[in-house]
């Protein structure tokens, strides 16, 4: 993996987390969960540090055994076939290997974007005591008419989203508190 793409993965990291730390300090399970999550975080970097010093050392592997490949190819008919072909599936099976690693490093890091994804919402619904429904604004709604809909009242619906104004636009995702 270049460092553009791990360079790329880690603003997905960052931007996932990184909203984590404005929770206030008096909630100490919204504080228990960050430290969980920072510490997959930092669990995840360590494990694509090994992946990328492991795809070095293949990328070496393939140095040589491509160059090998090359002072066979070029002695001649000195040089069996089965010589060749066996420098080819070396060749062919380390980059089998990286392209493995590559996988592996993507799909943990998925697995783990999604999971602190998972933690973060769990934080912030838990954060405002909402255990509630969710509603997606509709054109012409109002915090009013959707409290009165819900039968929650507006300050609780505020409370539940973290609302600081009367504002909402169409397709905004509102969780509804649980009455």
């Amino acid at each position: 993996m270049n460092r553009k793409e791990l360079h790329v993965l880690a603003i997905l990291v960052a931007v996932c987390v990184g909203g984590s730390h404005s929770v206030p300090a008096e909630d100490q399970t919204i504080g228990q969960q960050v430290s969980i999550l920072e510490e997959r975080l930092s669990k995840l970097r360590a494990d694509v540090d090994a992946l990328q010093v492991n795809e070095q050392q293949i990328q070496q592997d393939i140095k040589q055994l491509q160059a090998q490949l090359g002072e066979a190819r070029q002695s001649g008919p000195s040089a069996s076939v089965n010589d060749l072909q066996a420098l080819e599936a070396r060749v062919k099976a380390l980059d089998a290997a990286r392209e493995a690693d590559k996988k592996a490093i993507i799909d943990q890091l998925s697995k783990e974007l999604a999971a602190m994804s998972g933690s973060r919402a769990a934080a912030t619904q838990s954060s405002a005591g909402v255990a509630g429904n969710e509603y997606t604004v509709q054109k012409g709604d109002t915090l009013t008419s959707i409290a009165r809909n819900s039968g929650v009242t507006v300050a609780e619906l505020r409370k539940a989203n973290n609302l600081t104004s009367d504002s909402l636009k169409v397709g905004q995702k509102l969780v509804i508190p649980s009455k």
